[in-house]
């Protein structure tokens, strides 16, 4: 289920970048002509060829339309989302919680059957009425704050290079994200049992293919766009292709053996676990 998840979205939230990166701006010259609706229409209904005619249009590539998009998905689209997932509920559950007793006054004026609370105890009524709200409010789903986090690390990983402000704008998003996540677990949803896990599962194949597809993009990216500034044309013939593919292949290749580094690095580091362990063992051979 999760790599379901993850996959859907990867084309969701990745898609559109990939496509304006690699194919809108570096082929739009070649691919625009072929997407003229019109004369694709018109053409089994054409008596000859001047019918088929249409005015010219000059076709001009927008050199910000990468930059716009990554900011749009790293900074307006997190706003959105925390709007989604805790304002919004808290509206709604105010709103609801109002039209309910609304509705319950208006049942016992017209002598309909009493509350629940009506039998409680004096001493547990507090209690109850506590619980009988969280068992109105939604199951909290860690599934989907995991989710959002992975997201979060594809664009920081994948398209960062576009906009390097992305860090900083991530930064100060799960600042807020933190204490908004903290107030849905405490407010919003029933209270979830903390169960304890080795490891966040799936989740980590998926952080882990970010981080390698991240240094085959970022290499790309900065392959493209380094000169000008304004990346390619539109002529695939303007970028060298054996140029590019070094440099993803050295991109790659460095990734790889830092991560090799890294992951050396760790396992000789014990943890205070694995130290306590040891001296137990020893002091049980002394």
């Amino acid at each position: 289920m999760v790599q379901k998840i993850f996959v859907l979205n990867f084309i969701t939230s990745y898609m559109p970048i990939f496509l304006t990166a690699f194919v809108y701006i570096p082929f739009a010259q070649i691919i625009v002509p072929h997407l003229d609706i019109f004369q694709l229409t018109v053409k089994p209904f054409a008596e000859d060829t001047k019918q088929m005619t249409t005015p010219k249009v000059g076709f001009q590539i927008n050199p910000n339309r990468l930059k716009k998009q990554v900011i749009y998905f790293t900074v307006t689209a997190q706003v959105v989302g925390f709007a989604l997932e805790v304002v919004v509920p808290y509206i709604k559950r105010k709103v609801f919680h109002k039209v309910k007793e609304v509705k319950a006054n208006q049942a016992a004026k017209r002598g309909g059957d009493a509350s629940p609370s009506a039998d409680d105890h004096p001493e547990e009524s507090d209690f109850l009425a506590r619980v009988r709200t969280e068992a109105e409010l939604g199951i909290y789903d860690v599934t989907s704050d995991f989710r959002e986090m992975v997201v979060q690390f594809g664009y920081l990983s994948l398209f960062s290079v576009v906009w390097p402000l992305t860090a900083c704008s991530f930064l100060v998003n799960n600042w807020i994200e933190l204490r908004g996540d903290a107030l849905k677990i405490a407010i919003e949803t029933q209270r979830p049992v903390p169960w304890r896990a080795d490891s966040i599962g799936p989740w980590i194949d998926a952080l882990g293919f970010l981080a390698w597809l991240g240094s085959l993009t970022s290499a790309a990216l900065v392959f493209l766009f380094t000169g000008d500034g304004g990346g390619p044309d539109g002529h695939p013939g303007d970028i060298k292709a054996w140029g590019l593919l070094l440099t993803i292949f050295f991109s790659e290749h460095i990734y790889l053996a830092v991560r090799i580094g890294v992951k050396t690095a760790l396992s000789k580091i014990d943890s205070p676990g694995m130290q306590k362990e040891r001296a137990e063992r020893f002091l049980v051979r002394k």
